[in-house]
């Protein structure tokens, strides 16, 4: 399995555990650009990021935008120097525009029935735990 078809398939997971499994109340979209999210920043070191981002899974409570998640590789994430500017810039993005962002490794499908992983997830997308 390439890279590519791995991420799509955490993705397509961690979306229908929050949904079905979870049965938490929100709505999900897939792979979002950052443009159809948020304004154009006024800060042109975000212009890139903005025009060419996206999220993985982006997370809607009452037809808002509360979340994104990004799931990925914790090895590529963390010694990549262009991944990791370019994860910077998506949570100023983020942060700018009150969307929290959960980032966390693939590794997370392996623990998606752990109450500790559904905790997270409600305190990213409901702001606390209940």
């Amino acid at each position: 399995m390439n890279n590519i078809q791995g991420d799509e398939l955490i993705i397509e997971k961690i979306s229908d555990y929050i949904i079905n499994k979870y049965n938490l109340k929100v709505s999900i979209e897939i792979k979002k650009p950052l443009r159809e999210l948020f304004p154009k920043p006024e800060s042109k070191g975000l212009h890139s990021i903005w025009s060419y981002g996206h999220t993985d899974i982006s997370i809607y409570r009452h037809n808002k935008l509360v979340c994104i998640i990004e799931p990925g590789g914790w090895h590529y994430h963390l010694k990549d120097k262009k991944q990791i500017l370019r994860d910077k810039k998506k949570y100023i993005l983020c942060k700018n525009n009150n969307v929290k962002v959960l980032n966390v490794v693939n590794d997370i499908v392996d623990n998606l029935d752990l109450s500790i992983t559904k905790r997270l997830f409600k305190k990213y997308i409901y702001g606390s735990v209940k």
